[in-house]
C-alpha cells in the first residue's frame, strides 16, 4: 500500500502549500556540467539560482535553504534566498544488481521514518510549510518504514534485483520523518544510478 498520498493529505490539513512564498528545503546544490552559474537541486530535476548567494561555494554541500518558486507549479524555478550547512538525513545505498547495500535515515531515536523512491526524471516541487518540501513525483514507491534506533538512525538493507531495463537509470529517494513529539519533516533527496 502506498502510504504517501495519505500522509500528504494529512499534512495538507496542518500545513498550507504556499506557492510563490518562501519555503524551507533540504538538499544539495549541484552545478550543471560545462556551464557557468547554472545549478539544480541535487537528485532532482529542479533548476536553482540566487541573486544574493554565490551558489558555486555551496556545491556538494548538504544544506537547508529558504527558497521561492519563481517559476510555475509545472515548471519550478527555485530562487535561493538563504542557505546554511545542515546534516544529511536521507543516505541512500548503492543500486548494483545482486548486491546488498545499507540505506540510512538519520533521525532522533524513536522517530517514525518512511522512505519513498521515484525516478529522477519524475521529481517535483511541492511545499508543505513547516514540514518542508516534498521532492518526488505524485506516485512514488513506498519503499520502507520503521523507527530510528537509539543510535539516531533508521537503517535497512536492500538487494537490487537484476533489472536490465533499468541499467543506468537514476533513482531518487526521500524520507518523511515524524519525531517522537509528532513534528514531521521531509528529508533531502538522495539518488543513485542503477549499476551492473
Amino acid at each position: 500500500m502506498n502510504t504517501l498520498p495519505l500522509c500528504l493529505s494529512l499534512l495538507a490539513t496542518v500545513a498550507v502549500a504556499l506557492p510563490a512564498q518562501t519555503q524551507t528545503l533540504r538538499g544539495g546544490v549541484e552545478d550543471v556540467q560545462g556551464t557557468q552559474n547554472q545549478f539544480f537541486l541535487d537528485c532532482t530535476n529542479l533548476p536553482m539560482f540566487s541573486n544574493t548567494i554565490n551558489l558555486n561555494q555551496w556545491t556538494n554541500t548538504e544544506a537547508i535553504m529558504q527558497v521561492v518558486n519563481v517559476g510555475t507549479a509545472q515548471n519550478p524555478m527555485l530562487r535561493v534566498d538563504q542557505i546554511a550547512a545542515a546534516n544529511k538525513i536521507m543516505d541512500m545505498g548503492n543500486l548494483r544488481f545482486g548486491q546488498s547495500n545499507t540505506w540510512e535515515v538519520n533521525a532522533p531515536a524513536g522517530s517514525f521514518c518512511m522512505v519513498f523512491i521515484d525516478f529522477l526524471w519524475n521529481t517535483g516541487y511541492t511545499p508543505y510549510g513547516s514540514v518542508g518540501t516534498y521532492l518526488l513525483g505524485p506516485t512514488p514507491v513506498s519503499f520502507r518504514s520503521g523507527f530510528a534506533s537509539g543510535q539516531n538512525q533508521f537503517r535497512f538493507n536492500f538487494t537490487m534485483p537484476t533489472l536490465p531495463q533499468h541499467l543506468g537509470v537514476t533513482v531518487s529517494s526521500q524520507a518523511l520523518v515524524i519525531d517522537p513529539s509528532g513534528t514531521a519533516e521531509f528529508s533531502n533527496a538522495d539518488c543513485k544510478d542503477v549499476q551492473n
